[in-house]
């Protein structure tokens, strides 16, 4: 029986039928996101460092050149997508793997701010090239994909760039002793190239197809076409999308939020104190292996708990952000930092899952943009912001952290109600 809006029908059971599934390499994509995250994680690490505790930069002048990347990563992924469109995902992927180490190295080279700055947006654009077709392959693979293998993926890629950014800081913790930050600058700069020779195993993104489905319509029990169409996105591979898209991109606001915050302050933390460089890749390398465990928790979670995680995320980095103010201690502010990355981890799991689910029911890379550009706003608005605030008092940015936790914290809740069971 034909469909028509203005005839009810009733679905009595869906059957999915078995597709062939496409044959591709994904390995290729986990390794060049674990090769960047490594050498990217030591130089921007370096970067600071060395600008902040050697060079003696004001924090203003260091908040804007390490917003300057993230801001204009709020525009790149409409211009990566636009040129994505043109080229395809593998050869915008290997675009970017050849610009980056040219704007890395220079870096090195001219230490001036206004040339810093200018790299760093450089460098925000070609990203646009980067991690929203890193999202729409996963997507892509998604919906041609078996759920086991679905959730393998989406568990290997956020291995990937989890591990390559723990190995890096590890390295670079333990190099700290025996190099100084601008030598590591130079290490993580020739690094960069291996992104080169991975990006050629790459295969070429193949069409994709939905699923055929098998329907059985009766007159029973009447519903409407649109209530049919939203029912028959939901499968197995997309299980999230009974979380409103809203709950996904509050879920990215606040980690960016205060994820760049806790990076931005510890440094500083460390000047007041007049303590050395090395802990700071121990921390950020702390709060990464904290985040990993949190998103490979949140991958075995099933639907309905991602909520409870999400929660919880909230209220521990708004209950750490209070306690700076009670225990100010340096260890402890370096200890419960690293013990964020938890909460980030459930934060951030569930938003990524949701966000790919989107893209993979409705077949789009829109989510995955618009995730990008979120992210772009809360790492490149957040440290102009500390920046100007610090060079008065540091603990103010703590308060910022509690309220918008408190008021994303009500919006969520009221969003609960939308959640179908």
């Amino acid at each position: 029986m034909p469909f028509s809006k203005s005839f009810p029908f009733f679905l009595k059971e869906k059957t999915i039928v078995k597709e062939t599934l496409q044959n591709y390499r994904a390995w290729p994509l986990f390794w060049i996101a674990f090769i960047r995250l490594f050498y990217v994680s030591l130089f921007e690490r370096a970067l600071s460092n060395y600008l902040l505790f050697d060079v003696k930069i004001s924090k203003s002048t260091l908040g804007i050149i390490t917003s300057a990347g993230a801001l204009a990563y709020i525009f790149a992924p409409i211009l990566g997508q636009f040129i994505t469109s043109k080229i395809g995902i593998r050869n915008a992927i290997l675009l970017t793997s050849f610009i980056t180490p040219i704007l890395t190295g220079a870096q090195i080279i001219y230490l001036e701010p206004w040339f810093l700055i200018t790299c760093r947006i450089s460098l925000g654009l070609t990203l646009g090239l980067f991690w929203p077709n890193c999202m729409n392959q996963l997507s892509k693979w998604q919906k041609i994909s078996s759920p086991e293998k679905a959730k393998r993926n989406f568990r290997n890629f956020n291995f990937s760039w989890n591990f390559g950014f723990i190995i890096g800081l590890t390295f670079g913790y333990i190099w700290a002793f025996f190099l100084n930050d601008y030598i590591i600058m130079i290490i993580s700069w020739l690094i960069s190239f291996l992104l080169i020779p991975i990006n050629f195993a790459m295969k070429k993104t193949p069409k994709t197809h939905s699923p055929a489905e098998k329907l059985e319509i009766h007159l029973e029990n009447p519903v409407y076409e649109e209530d049919f169409i939203k029912y028959s996105k939901l499968n197995s591979n997309s299980p999230m999308i009974v979380y409103p898209i809203l709950f996904s991109w509050i879920g990215i606001i606040f980690l960016t939020i205060s994820k760049s915050i806790y990076l931005f302050t510890y440094p500083i933390f460390l000047t007041i104190n007049s303590l050395p460089s090395q802990s700071t890749y121990l921390v950020q390398g702390g709060i990464q292996m904290a985040q990993l465990i949190g998103l490979t928790w949140i991958n075995v979670m099933n639907v309905q708990k991602r909520k409870n995680a999400v929660v919880i995320g909230l209220t521990g980095i708004i209950l750490i952000s209070y306690s700076i103010f009670i225990v100010g201690y340096i260890w402890y502010i370096a200890v419960i930092f690293a013990f964020a990355g938890l909460f980030f981890g459930f934060i951030h799991g569930t938003s990524m899952k949701i966000m790919l689910d989107y893209g993979t029911a409705e077949d789009t890379a829109k989510y995955s943009t618009i995730n990008e550009i979120l992210i772009g706003i809360g790492f490149g608005v957040t440290p102009i912001i500390a920046g100007y605030v610090v060079e008065v008092s540091i603990y103010p940015v703590f308060v910022f952290i509690i309220i918008c936790g408190f008021a994303f914290l009500a919006i969520l809740v009221y969003l609960f109600r939308k959640i179908k069971k």
